[in-house]
């Protein structure tokens, strides 16, 4: 790569990064006057009403609370910063009160806080509060309030954390709506992709859309995380009870989508495979390729259901994609898509559990789901014998003899070739 290159490689680097970085302030510039606000008023409150010197602690544990979280709860986030801020400040000052100050009396009690704190809980930023809080403590000056005014501030501070998210929340949905839109996009472009692979056979293209299927978890982890995090926020706010019932659905449709996109990736795998090693006929990859089309219209469909604020157009949606799914169930069947081989046959019953998952996400129960899809008849392949001629193994077969097992194979065969043709199958030796 010449220096050009690489000056141009820089450059857009620094693009990509400044416009992410104006994204994230725009996006987050609510929730920092939040965390402003939350902060001043603790300090204001412990230093104006509590009369506490310099209240540092306050305005600490304000901040923490209602930082910027994904994955987990405001509440617990609260609770963890509060209570790991008012241990460890109180273990401090008992360190202090006994042992005096000193770098090593800071470390004795940091140690104590950390066992602690991971006696009481396993998570991570209350331990890391009851740690720095009572290393703090030992090691800066002296106040002129009493020994467990800091305590009672980190306590101050959680509860200003509460009151913002309480009077003045966040909306829950954003985030979530604009994860869910972002994993939607990149899930219907794995079937384009999917589509263009097998239309052309090009195994490259393949194994290209296989890379891009297994980078769809991060997103997926990212809108469960955001989920999780607006669920808490709702439950705290004073306004956010209405939202808990769209958030779950969120959550279940998630769910679901999580299973179809563990699916499109075994999807994939076969479908890399089978272009490097078998040549399916031109019908057969075709119907393949305009199938894993029409799944990615639909999957773009399910996508501006997540996506929409208003209630209308998400069922809209949401039923414009269950019917454009239930659709496709009813021809997704080799036979009425022209695969006569095995290996196309294996992608077809791959598409059909995937097909199952999405009909799930757009509203459907697993039954309803199945009972969309086109019946695969009595055989799937043209190798396989009928599934009417295999006879039910029961104690006397298992006496028969090579020479018999031998007869059920031409019995077997001559089945296939008459499929209208009773067979009957000796049994006994002697018959």
């Amino acid at each position: 790569m010449g220096r050009g290159q690489q000056l141009d490689r820089v450059k857009q680097e620094a693009k990509q990064r400044t416009k992410e970085g104006i994204s994230r302030v725009r996006e987050g510039f609510l929730q920092s006057l939040q965390i402003v606000v939350a902060g001043v008023g603790a300090y204001l409150f412990s230093e104006r009403v509590l009369g506490h010197f310099e209240p540092i602690f306050a305005a600490t544990a304000a901040v923490v609370s209602l930082g910027y979280i994904t994955g987990a709860t405001h509440a617990r986030r609260i609770l963890e910063v509060s209570l790991g801020v008012a241990l460890g400040i109180l273990l401090g000052d008992l360190i202090l009160l006994t042992l005096g100050k000193g770098l090593g009396q800071a470390a004795l009690a940091m140690l104590i806080s950390i066992l602690v704190a991971r006696f009481l809980d396993d998570g991570i930023l209350f331990t890391i509060q009851m740690g720095v809080q009572s290393w703090l403590v030992v090691l800066l000056p002296h106040t002129v309030d009493n020994p467990f005014s800091r305590s009672l501030d980190g306590i101050v501070g959680g509860v200003f954390a509460f009151l913002l998210m309480f009077f003045f929340p966040l909306n829950p949905h954003r985030r979530p709506r604009q994860d869910a839109q972002q994993l939607m996009e990149a899930f219907s472009q794995v079937f384009d992709d999917s589509a263009r692979a097998i239309r052309s056979y090009q195994a490259d293209q393949a194994w290209t859309a296989l890379a891009q299927a297994r980078q769809l978890h991060p997103l997926y982890d990212a809108c469960e995380k955001s989920v999780i995090t607006s669920r808490g926020m709702a439950q705290l706010s004073m306004t956010g009870r209405s939202s808990l019932k769209e958030l779950e659905e969120y959550s279940q449709i998630l769910g679901k989508v999580d299973y179809a996109i563990r699916n499109l990736r075994v999807l994939n795998r076969r479908l890399s495979s089978t272009i490097s090693n078998v040549q399916l006929s031109e019908q057969a990859s075709q119907a393949i390729a305009q199938v894993l089309e029409q799944l990615a219209d639909a999957i773009s469909v399910l996508g501006r259901a997540l996506a929409s604020s208003q209630a209308q157009e998400r069922q809209r949606a949401q039923r414009q994609a269950q019917q454009d799914l239930t659709e496709l169930a009813q021809v997704l069947e080799p036979r009425i898509m022209g695969v006569r081989s095995m290996e196309g046959e294996a992608l077809v019953l791959i598409l059909r559990s995937l097909l199952v998952d999405l009909l799930e996400a757009s509203g459907l129960t697993h039954q309803q789901a199945v009972d969309c899809l086109a019946p695969l008849g009595e055989a799937m392949t043209e190798h396989a014998p009928p599934t009417q001629s295999i006879p039910v193994i029961t104690p006397q077969m298992l006496e028969v003899s090579r020479a018999d097992t031998a007869s059920i194979n031409l019995a077997l065969r001559a089945r296939e070739r008459k499929p209208r043709q009773e067979v009957r199958l000796p049994l006994d030796p002697d018959e």
